[in-house]
């Protein structure tokens, strides 16, 4: 019996493949990209950067898209205030 389920398992998976980091949480039909209204920004960074975001992120439990937006927008209003 257990080799039984073990071949479903295998069969489910081969049957739809895996979300990846990529395509996990997008809707289908959609082609990937932003969401309505957003644009996607890519950007290299230094991996220290974004171990530090990433620990920052967890620890206030936020996205970190959402700390790099509240940075940018910080940025621009002080540059904007000289």
């Amino acid at each position: 019996m257990e080799n039984m389920e073990q071949i479903d398992f295998v069969d489910q998976q081969h049957s739809r493949p895996a979300p990846t980091s990529r395509t996990r949480g997008r809707k289908p039909g959609k082609s990937g990209g932003a969401r309505d209204g957003h644009r996607r920004l890519t950007a290299d960074i230094p991996s220290d950067l974004h171990k530090r975001l990433k620990m920052q992120a967890l620890m206030e439990d936020r996205s970190v898209t959402e700390l790099v937006v509240q940075a940018a927008e910080y940025y621009l209003r002080r540059t904007q205030q000289r």
